[in-house]
């Protein structure tokens, strides 16, 4: 069990059904939820937090500024936001100040949980809408796959269909899809085809 939890989301409804979601799962030995951006910074030093769930833009957000600034300070601490945003430029902004996952709130349980566990073993997560959002344009550069997203790729590359893969990896159906497109969207493919080709002429798997 990881040590502490912070929640910043000044949506009371928001924040309330994350912690009851972590607390249920005991994911971690506490959770925290700090109410407004002046507090931020001084409320994660005092609960020595080791991740953070935050939401960036609301009636009540987190300046980029600020933002950043507790990335400097914590340089270690694991970030997923869970946002509505739909800016391009401001998500971007957002992936470069080093957080490890981004949904939106729309996702489901079974996501935010596959998210959490993802981030905390070192890896990304990074919901469809959000991949499609980002990679509208020329402009994204982003395409390092994830611990998870590489499991599945070798999957994929050894014939196993979805339901295959979610069974093995136990989680959903509809999780192992939103990450096989986040995959060609990051890797600017058009096919599992061209993904196994793509994987398999840079080494990631062997062809029999």
């Amino acid at each position: 069990m990881t040590k502490a939890l912070a929640i910043f989301d000044p949506q009371f409804i928001t924040q309330q059904g994350i912690q009851r979601l972590v607390d249920q799962n005991q994911l971690f030995s506490s959770t925290h939820i700090i109410d407004s951006e002046q507090d931020l910074i001084q409320e994660l030093r005092e609960t020595d937090a080791s991740f953070l769930v935050i939401d960036y833009i609301s009636s009540d957000q987190v300046s980029i500024n600020s933002f950043k600034k507790v990335k400097k300070e914590f340089p270690t601490l694991k970030t997923l936001v869970i946002s509505d945003d739909n800016d391009k430029a401001r998500i971007q902004s957002i992936i470069k100040a080093g957080i490890k996952g981004f949904l939106t709130k729309s996702c489901s349980k079974k996501e935010i949980l596959e998210a959490i566990d993802t981030i905390r073993d070192g890896g990304k997560f990074f919901c469809s809408k959000v991949v499609d959002i980002i990679t509208t344009g020329e402009d994204f550069t982003y395409s390092e796959l994830s611990e998870r997203e590489m499991e599945i790729v070798k999957l994929i590359s050894k014939g196993n269909s979805s339901a295959e893969i979610a069974s093995r990896l136990n989680i959903s159906v509809h999780t192992v899809n939103s990450h096989r497109k986040n995959i060609l969207k990051k890797l600017g493919l058009k096919s599992p085809t061209e993904l196994i080709i793509y994987a398999a002429e840079r080494g990631w798997v062997g062809l029999s």
